[in-house]
């Protein structure tokens, strides 16, 4: 029997049958009691009902002629039964009249093979229909007498119907007229229900209906019906013929159900599985559920691309992916997530069904509660970051090989200039001693020395600004401390001391609401010392220095800012501005410098984070303002 439509997600079918008017029941392929609806359950004295479930048929059919409820004789139900299941079709079971008590009641059995839905056993619905009235139309106990039905049916909540047996409407109750209008239901005959149908539906409707009346099997069909207010609603149209002894139709009994919100709901539903589905196959990434110990229930056409195995085949997780050397481990890590029912990440490495190469993948899984705090399903995504990880090892490797090569480089200007300033040491040596003993007779002897001990100086300056830049780029195991300003400030001027002295330099500062920076000792060393340095070697002709050192806190963030402003030669920021801070910069080529200090000065502070300001106007002076 082909496989039908399975049931919309969410809609509560237990509820529907337990809910149907008629008596029905569940059976399973050998005839045994599944479920009973409250229809049946009404039909049965006390408590037999609840105890049914899950016994043999035969109990069932006992328990009903205790009850009253006449039934087809026992024997015709098993090849009745195996009928059914084989064929598909609607198997009818009538009982035969017979002579019996006042109140008994006469029931046709149907039986239906369930649909076969994906992953549900086989089985088969049970209806009863009351026959009473047409076997023993004179019996003044039935409740189907044409004037007890028709106040019956004019109480029932849902559309109710009859039809003669060639299926002409001959009755509907006041629900239905309610719906299709008491002008439409009164004009023209109750056969004009016809037009009510959408003229889409009314081929196939009116198909199934001749069909159905013609061969004397239940009607069952979905239809858009016009409502008096004009507008369409979804129904659901069953029927049922009741028959005489012989198995004739006597008339047709039948519902409408109104499922147009269900309907709706419906293809909303398949609406959004569209694009959930339409999502999750665009996704780059492998994409799964799983129940909570790790039991696959999904996964998306990029999984079965990549492992080569389908849902089926993979539903005990990714472990037959692994490399055999990490299955172990990893499969108890996994099992360790599971249970845990938090999210989680792992990284691993998945076989490539294509090319049989691992390739590395970050797993992610989040799981679902729903609104009880009940756990649900994990939903998850594998990644494909192999790429990601070589190239990171790549840069790893190479990250080695540059601080091979930076400390190589380190060890070798260390060598460099110990190396450099050994016979430099000499000469200053040997030339100390030469101009203290040696006579010159020559007038520009003196000039000479003056040159030579300017190039000594360059010399020992070039080198340790070599030292210093190659120190500053290293990283600084020091931590920063307390550093008392106006102390480093005086022992810094104490160095410059025939400078100042030479030039009647005055040097005022300012650090009372500053008075400590925490920050590495050596550095604000150098910091400072470049600056104060620069501003008595770029001192204006003709006038003395003014140097003013101040350091307040940040209005904003409270952190040291520090300030030193002369009065000297200035920069011409406008055409020197962006080599402000270049290594080798020279800005006054009368005036000896290596063209480090600025540079130095900047990276310094750079590298705490901070920030370098300078303000210059050309012969009025500098202002170097340090964000610490």
């Amino acid at each position: 029997m082909p496989s039908a439509p399975a049931p919309a997600p969410g809609f509560d079918f237990q509820l529907v049958f337990a809910a149907l008017p008629a008596p029905h029941a569940l059976l399973g392929p050998s005839g045994q009691v599944q479920v009973l609806n409250d229809a049946l359950l009404a039909l049965l004295p006390g408590p037999v009902g609840t105890r049914l479930p899950g016994q043999p048929l035969a109990e069932l059919l006992r328990a009903c002629a205790a009850a009253d409820a006449l039934l087809a004789p026992a024997a015709e139900w098993g090849p009745t039964l195996a009928r059914a299941l084989a064929t598909g079709k609607a198997e009818v079971l009538t009982p035969a009249p017979q002579r019996t008590a006042p109140g008994a009641r006469y029931w046709q059995a149907t039986l239906r093979a369930l649909p076969a839905y994906r992953r549900s056993p086989p089985g088969l619905l049970l209806s009863l229909l009351d026959v009473t009235d047409a076997l023993h139309p004179a019996d003044p106990h039935s409740l189907l007498s044409r004037a007890r039905l028709r106040i019956f049916a004019g109480h029932l909540p849902q559309q109710v119907w009859t039809a003669t047996a060639d299926g002409q409407l001959e009755f509907v109750n006041e629900r239905t007229a309610e719906f299709l209008g008491e002008d439409a239901a009164s004009r023209g005959g109750l056969n004009d229900w016809r037009r009510a149908v959408h003229p889409n539906d009314q081929a196939a409707v009116l198909a199934r209906w001749e069909q159905a009346v013609a061969q004397g099997s239940p009607f069952e069909v979905e239809m858009r019906l016009l409502r008096h207010d004009g507008t369409y609603r979804w129904m659901l149209a069953q029927a049922e013929p009741a028959r005489d002894a012989h198995g004739h139709v006597l008339r047709w009994y039948g519902t409408n159900t109104d499922i147009h919100q269900l309907r709706t709901l419906t293809r909303q539903l398949v609406s959004r599985e569209q694009e959930f589905r339409f999502l999750v196959e665009s996704l780059p990434h492998l994409v799964w559920a799983a129940t909570a110990d790790g039991r696959f229930t999904f996964v998306n056409r990029h999984w079965v691309d990549y492992t080569g195995l389908p849902l089926d085949q993979t539903q005990n997780g990714w472990a037959q992916l692994l490399p055999p050397e990490d299955r172990t481990t990893t499969v108890q890590e996994m099992a360790t997530h599971w249970a845990s029912g938090r999210a989680f990440e792992l990284h691993t490495r998945l076989r490539d069904a294509r090319t049989g190469q691992y390739r590395w993948f970050v797993h992610r899984g989040q799981p679902l509660y729903d609104a009880r705090g009940q756990f649900v399903r994990w939903y998850g995504t594998s990644t494909d970051v192999d790429d990601a990880v070589r190239t990171q090892g790549l840069l790893e490797a190479q990250n080695q090989r540059l601080t091979r090569a930076n400390q190589d480089f380190d060890n070798f200007v260390y060598a460099a200039s110990h190396d450099l300033k050994q016979p430099i040491n000499n000469m200053a040596g040997i030339f100390e001693e030469l101009t203290r003993t040696a006579y010159f007779r020559d007038p520009e002897a003196g000039q000479l020395v003056t040159y030579f001990e300017r190039a000594l100086a360059q010399i020992y300056s070039t080198i340790d600004d070599l030292t210093a830049v190659v120190q500053l780029q290293r990283p600084q195991p020091a931590l920063p401390e307390p550093v008392d300003l106006a102390q480093m400030v005086r022992a810094i001027v104490h160095s410059v001391q025939n400078q100042v002295l030479h030039l009647r330099a005055e040097i005022s500062l300012d650090v009372e609401r500053c008075p400590t920076v925490p920050y590495v000792r050596a550095h604000l060393q150098s910091l400072l010392f470049n600056l104060l340095s620069n501003a008595l070697k770029y001192a204006a002709p003709g006038r003395p220095p003014r140097i003013a050192v101040g350091a307040v806190p940040d209005a904003e963030t409270g952190r040291p800012v520090l300030t030193v402003r002369d009065n000297g030669l200035g920069i011409d920021l406008d055409r020197f501005g962006p080599q402000l801070f270049q290594q080798f910069a020279r800005f006054h080529a009368h005036v000896d410098g290596t063209g480090m200090g600025l540079y130095l000065v900047n990276r310094i502070v750079e590298s705490h984070g901070g920030r370098l300001e300078v303000a210059s106007v050309v012969d009025a002076g500098t202002t170097f303002t340090l964000y610490l």
